[in-house]
């Protein structure tokens, strides 16, 4: 009774290889939550801006002010654009989700045109913009990379 064994009887006789589901680290809900913490105060600058919130607006310094004052609508609107992205993809990246990556993604589009186009139209000299300028782009930047990679290690679905 030795006889070869065709293709089906073979294939039925090896076992279903599963693709291992990759567990989500636990720093993505903690990144997650920053992130969104994050965004919640670009939220609150954006609309102290669009309000001319005193109590916010009156620390900065008058030049700065008067500059933030006199921006284009379009500008705040990439601003909005960027911030609340971002706090989208906060609460994605939280829900592991990969629409993340999307909205992380515009979001840092919005924030590098944005912060571009601000200091094109000629921003006050002033070192405090230029730092947080500079360190809010490094972080969108850097959220984008991390949903990236989760995403490519199959976290994010």
């Amino acid at each position: 009774m030795d006889r070869d064994l065709d293709f089906e009887e073979v294939t039925a006789l090896i076992p279903v290889v599963q693709k291992h589901e990759r567990k989500a680290p636990w720093h993505l809900a903690l990144i997650g939550a920053v992130a969104g913490v994050w965004s919640l105060l670009g939220v609150f600058d954006l609309m102290a801006m669009v309000t001319r919130f005193a109590p916010y607006m009156n620390q900065m310094p008058d030049l700065t002010r008067e500059f933030i004052y006199e921006l284009p609508v379009w500008v705040l609107a990439l601003r909005g654009i960027a911030v609340f992205a971002a706090l989208a993809g906060a609460v994605f990246l939280i829900r592991k989700r990969l629409t993340a990556v999307r909205m992380l993604a515009l979001s840092t589009t919005a924030t590098i045109l944005g912060i571009g186009f601000t200091f094109a139209d000629g921003a006050p000299d002033d070192g405090t913009i230029h730092a947080v300028s500079v360190f809010t782009i490094a972080v969108s930047v850097l959220l984008l990379y991390y949903a990236q990679t989760w995403a490519k290690h199959g976290v994010l679905k």
